[in-house]
């Protein structure tokens, strides 16, 4: 039977890892990231009828040969899965599969924090129209900070407004869901500030309760967080390239600012835009050559430092 799992959405380092945490004494435990749900969907037609083992055999040997599926060290036998789900379609191989993990660790459903879904949202509701959603909004500025010491992240402020705004974006879809009550909208700082109101809200928002103790250990576990970093260490060019940005997008979430959303000058446009190209650039080649070759030969651990 297919599950209804709950999804964390939002910005990358807006809080979905924190929010995970906090669901540990939930029967979905820490959501954790798959990164190939939607990748394998828009890949569907190349693998021709799923429903023939061979095909199915194929597509489910891809999937467990990703890095981050690799990482999670279940046996994922794709004849076995064929022979135990009572429903032979992308959903369930999906749900399968992401169960094994979750009840590898003793829960009894499952939960996926990837942010890029955010903006395959589409295709997660089409193949889940049940599961549950937590958005996690952060102030941009904050997120800005913290995308620029990554390695993966956008390599300028530019980008990195030019990114959480269109993570941040509204759709039909959002608020379909909001009136459904299938999604909750969370602030992080809200979450910093009063997570001992938030913290008993997320677990009614999945219908759970969660016991004194646990609660007390959560909200301990966030004390010395902070937020407002980028007003101490952005600089005021920075601040003035975000907000020209994405001004609008922070007010929508009640975010104070000092410019006005405007026009950016192309040639600083196009700049920003190399800049980030040949930064991708330099990270893919780690990635996929230098990492690929330390994994092959050196058992280098998936996404190890």
């Amino acid at each position: 039977m297919l599950q209804s799992p709950v999804f964390i959405l939002g910005c990358p380092r807006s809080g979905t890892t924190l929010l995970a945490e906090l669901l540990e004494f939930s029967l979905y435990g820490k959501p954790f990231e798959t990164h190939f749900i939607t990748k394998y969907y828009k890949l569907l037609s190349s693998y021709g009828d799923i429903s023939q083992r061979e095909n199915f055999r194929k597509l489910v040997h891809d999937i467990s040969v990703e890095r981050v599926v690799s990482q999670w060290k279940v046996d994922i036998n794709a004849d076995h899965i064929y022979d135990e789900l009572d429903k032979i379609d992308y959903s369930h191989i999906c749900d399968y599969i992401c169960r094994l993990k979750s009840t590898k660790k003793g829960y009894v459903h499952w939960g996926d924090k990837t942010p890029t879904y955010t903006l395959d949202l589409d295709i997660i509701h089409s193949l889940f129209p049940e599961a549950k959603y937590i958005f996690i909004v952060r102030d941009g500025r904050d997120v800005a900070l913290s995308l620029l010491e990554r390695p993966w992240g956008p390599n300028n402020i530019f980008c990195c407004a030019e990114l959480w705004k269109k993570y941040n974006t509204s759709s039909e879809l959002l608020t379909k869901l909001q009136n459904n009550d299938q999604l909750l909208y969370l602030k992080y700082e809200d979450l910093l500030r009063d997570a001992k109101k938030i913290v008993p809200n997320l677990y009614s928002f999945l219908d759970e309760k969660i016991i004194p103790d646990e609660c007390a250990a959560l909200i301990q576990s966030i004390r010395g967080r902070n937020f407002n970093k980028w007003k101490t260490r952005m600089s005021h060019r920075n601040i003035k390239i975000f907000e020209n940005m994405a001004s609008t997008t922070l007010d929508k979430y009640g975010y104070t600012f000092t410019y006005d959303e405007g026009e950016i000058n192309w040639m600083y446009k196009k700049l920003f835009k190399f800049h980030e190209f040949l930064m991708r650039l330099i990270f893919l080649f780690k990635l996929n050559i230098i990492d690929g070759f330390m994994i092959k030969y050196f058992n280098k651990d998936p996404f190890a430092e």
